[in-house]
């Protein structure tokens, strides 16, 4: 019976002690991140800039501004009378012609981004790729072009190719394959080996075993990421115009050149209603491949 007692008392002082070390390990680890987060805020200036200690305040003011003046006894007039939607949205024409421009580069990009992702995630998955040195050199492929800022890759490409929409798709297309080639792998390795091997046991070759008993598995999950990866090219196309690759974000540039911030938040607005349905069709076509969309 002591000795019974001896090891529970031993046992709970071990636990004791294991806790307090998790717990001071913890409080460390908060102090240290703490420390960094208030040296990062000042180091970015963000409660002593230049123009003000205020950061809420300056963010309130700069949405004050944008905010345009519309009056409800003219808001349904032309475009001539101030204070109408039709004034607010004085050039909504050309926007929808330059958000439409938009949506084509951000398609184009996700298409041939995601398929270069496809064909180097095959490339790079463990369970695909026997041989080491393909699966390290196409890894660290993706890896550097994921560290590529779309903006800076937009701005060489705009210098190679002249301003407009191709440097945009290209800019957009490596960064998508970057990105997708990376999460494909990852959705590759978690195949049911089983099918792979009765493949191999039967003597498919490789792209048979890739046709039929990879894609079958992992074609929702592909769609999934890639449609997700266009919602984001849309939101990306549209900054990219901002260096001169095409799309709305040219009309962007120009509202913060003069100032001009209901324009801004007009133009903002519109980009936003742009993802809304872009989102809604994504969903309808996941829904569709992994058959909730079917009627019961």
């Amino acid at each position: 019976m002591s000795e019974t007692s001896s090891a529970v008392t031993a046992f709970e002082a071990l636990r004791r002690q294991t806790l307090r070390r998790q717990r001071l390990q913890t409080l460390a680890g908060l102090l240290i991140f703490s420390a960094i987060l208030l040296i990062s805020f000042q180091r970015s200036q963000f409660f002593s800039s230049d123009i003000g200690n205020d950061p809420l305040g300056r963010i309130g003011e700069f949405l004050n501004r944008m905010v345009p003046d519309l009056k409800g006894e003219t808001l349904l007039s032309d475009s001539r009378t101030e204070g109408s939607l039709a004034w607010w949205y004085y050039d909504l024409p050309r926007w929808l012609r330059l958000g439409w421009q938009t949506v084509e580069m951000a398609i184009v990009a996700t298409i041939l981004g995601a398929i270069g992702g496809l064909l180097a995630s095959f490339l790079c998955a463990r369970n695909l790729m026997p041989i080491a040195a393909v699966r390290f050199t196409v890894r660290r492929t993706l890896e550097a072009i994921r560290t590529l800022p779309d903006l800076v890759l937009a701005l060489i490409l705009v210098a190679a190719f002249g301003a407009g929409p191709l440097a945009g798709v290209i800019t957009l297309a490596i960064s998508t394959m970057g990105s997708l080639g990376k999460l494909f792998s990852e959705i590759n390795e978690e195949v049911d080996p089983r099918q792979l091997e009765g493949m191999r046991a039967s003597g498919a070759g490789y792209a048979a075993m890739i046709r039929y008993g990879v894609v079958p598995q992992v074609l929702p999950n592909y769609t999934s990421y890639a449609l997700i990866r266009l919602e984001g090219n849309l939101a990306g196309a549209a900054a990219l115009g901002i260096v001169g690759a095409g799309g709305i974000g040219i009309e962007l540039q120009r509202a913060i050149t003069y100032t001009e911030f209901d324009t801004y938040l007009a133009i903002l607005l519109l980009i936003v209603g742009m993802i809304f349905l872009i989102d809604i069709a994504s969903e309808a076509i996941r829904h569709r491949l992994i058959g909730l969309g079917e009627s019961r």
